[in-house]
Order: structure tokens, then sequence, then C-alpha cells
């Protein structure tokens, strides 16, 4: 039988594929130093992700909950709009890309630019 994870599951997969062999304390040293970054002063040519723990740490901290954000406004378009359907998706800024996993979640056989 071959069974496809939905996209949500696929999204929570890759990330603790991104976290599997990251001790935890490092995770969350790496969450508490892009908080204080972000709310600090940090000069904009400064690298805010500056290795692999603060890349699966800011992965792990933002995305789920900007993705499920995302996944619940598109629920609503498509409640309100059922006919609709998107032909493609351009995701300015990109961030994690939680939007495009939304998207993709959403509806099928669009094209994403990111």
């Amino acid at each position: 039988m071959n069974v496809t994870l939905s996209t949500a599951e696929a999204l929570r997969a890759a990330l603790a594929g991104l976290l599997d062999g990251l001790p935890p304390k490092q995770a969350t040293q790496a969450v508490d130093r892009l908080i204080a970054n972000y709310r600090g002063t940090t000069p904009t040519d400064a690298p805010v992700l500056r290795d692999r723990s603060d890349v699966a740490a800011y992965a792990a901290y933002r995305m789920p909950a900007t993705f499920e954000a995302v996944r619940s406004a598109l629920a609503a378009l498509r409640e309100a709009a059922p006919e609709w359907a998107p032909a493609t998706h351009t995701d300015i800024g990109g961030g994690t890309g939680a939007a495009s996993w939304a998207v993709a979640g959403a509806w099928e056989g669009h094209r994403t630019t990111v």
C-alpha cells in the first residue's frame, strides 16, 4: 500500500529530520539568541542565522506557527470561495517556506515561486 503523508505531517517529518542530532540545549540557546537579535539592535548586515543550529532552531521555532496561521487563513478562503483555486503562488520573502507548504496543502496543481 502506498501511503502519502499530509502536508502537515510531511512538514513535521522534515523539521524532525532537521533537528535530528541537535542537542536540545544548543537549540534552546540558538532560539534565545535569535529572539534577542530580533528584539535588539543587531546591524542589518550581520548574519542572523550563523550555522546549522541557528537554521534548525529558527525553523523549529517559527515554521509550525506560521504554517498553521497561513493554513487556517487558506481554509477560510477555500470555504468562502470553494470554486476558486490559484494557478500560481508567489511567496515574497519566503522565510522558512511555511506559506508555500500551506498553499501546497490547500491546493494541488499550482506553480509556486519563492
